[in-house]
């Protein structure tokens, strides 16, 4: 039996995998396999998250604005 990840190593997860480009230049705030609040002011989407989902483990990602090409 696989267990499933929780918390911060599982929003990491999501976040790796999941296509995000319609956030582009912004902050993500990733709980429970979703995104749960998004916006160019981290403080105010972390905050946003929390107020959301209560006290649930959350992430913030910052979404570039284009795609980053690595060699």
């Amino acid at each position: 039996m696989v267990k499933k990840k929780k918390g911060v190593s599982a929003n990491y997860e999501y976040f790796v995998k999941t296509d995000t480009s319609g956030y582009g230049g912004e902050w993500i705030a990733i709980a429970k396999d979703k995104v749960v609040a998004h916006g160019k002011d981290a403080q105010k989407v972390y905050k946003s998250a929390i107020k959301k989902i209560g006290g649930t483990d959350v992430s913030l990602a910052k979404v570039p604005e284009a795609q980053m090409m690595v060699l």
